[in-house]
């Protein structure tokens, strides 16, 4: 017997405490031996290209199978893996975690994912590397930081994936809700839906936004059925709705930008509330009827 990829998969799928090799030995009632395991997972180098490799069939097969009024999202988040065990290196860093709201060792990726209808798959994996010592004259310690910044992985990964995947929108946690990544998303001809903090602060006409009078959106009166329409700083406008949703339950509130085709709101703006309510984050905009729009 020899270690394979659907072997090593299930074993992680099927596992419900840490995984290790002598657990995968141990499983198959030592059919295959930990160090057989422990040599076939260092024979490769598992990064964003061998991701790719793995999911594109399974895209390029839901595409052709796709309904004309099914479009496809991207969904970005970080994710920490805790190795509290581990010897610290440029990998196994100290990061803070928000789940837990406290400093943790461990293993901090960025996943980008791909999801149309009830099929999921991470399209690009990147691993935060801290490389770079920084000198701290505070405390006369030196620690390292990565050269990327989280919003830095993400736009690499949706300009090399422009010309590879369809998508329509890239939903996020407010992490990535910068102004730099609702232009890039424009710029490359697609959408937003991204959680937005009570802090941040907006516009409420072009006026305001040239003036510089802005006001957090916690302050904010909404009305009863429609989300606001918002001018966020350093955003361009031009040919674009802002539209902030306010929600009963977390993300408290969520701003959604796409191409404004005509007056009023879209149909994703009178969806969006109620199916962020449900819990359905991740398919929020699969609520989009499209109106005759092709997809993008």
């Amino acid at each position: 017997m020899t270690c394979t990829l659907d072997r090593y998969t299930d074993y992680l799928l099927s596992s419900t405490g840490p995984t290790t090799a002598t657990g995968l030995s141990r499983r198959l009632d030592g059919a295959l031996s930990h160090d057989h395991v422990t040599r076939w997972l260092s024979q490769g180098t598992y990064g964003p290209a061998e991701v790719w490799r793995q999911a594109k069939p399974l895209i390029r097969q839901a595409e052709a199978r796709r309904p004309v009024a099914k479009f496809a999202v991207f969904i970005v988040d970080d994710s920490m893996l805790e190795k509290a065990h581990t010897d610290a290196n440029d990998l196994i860093c100290t990061y803070w975690d928000h789940s837990q709201q406290c400093y943790v060792k461990g293993l901090n990726f960025v996943s980008l994912l791909y999801q149309v209808g009830e099929l999921v798959l991470p399209i690009a994996v990147e691993l935060v590397r801290k490389t770079v010592p920084i000198y701290q004259p505070k405390t006369q310690k030196t620690s390292c930081q990565s050269p990327l910044t989280k919003n830095d992985y993400l736009q690499q990964m949706l300009r090399v994936a422009q010309p590879q995947v369809a998508y329509r929108y890239l939903l996020a946690d407010s992490w990535y809700a910068s102004a730099e990544n609702m232009a890039l998303v424009r710029a490359l001809g697609h959408h937003f839906v991204f959680a937005l903090e009570s802090s941040r602060t907006v516009a409420l006409s072009e006026a305001d936004h040239a003036q510089g009078r802005f006001q957090p959106v916690q302050s904010l009166v909404f009305p009863a059925t429609q989300p606001l329409r918002v001018y966020l700083r350093a955003v361009q406008q031009a040919r674009h709705q802002t539209s902030l949703h306010k929600l009963r339950r977390k993300p408290r509130y969520v701003v959604s930008g796409q191409q404004q085709h005509r007056p009023g709101p879209s149909p994703i703006d009178r969806d969006l509330p109620e199916t962020v309510e449900r819990g359905r984050i991740p398919q929020v905009a699969q609520t989009e009827r499209l109106d005759g729009q092709g997809a993008h």
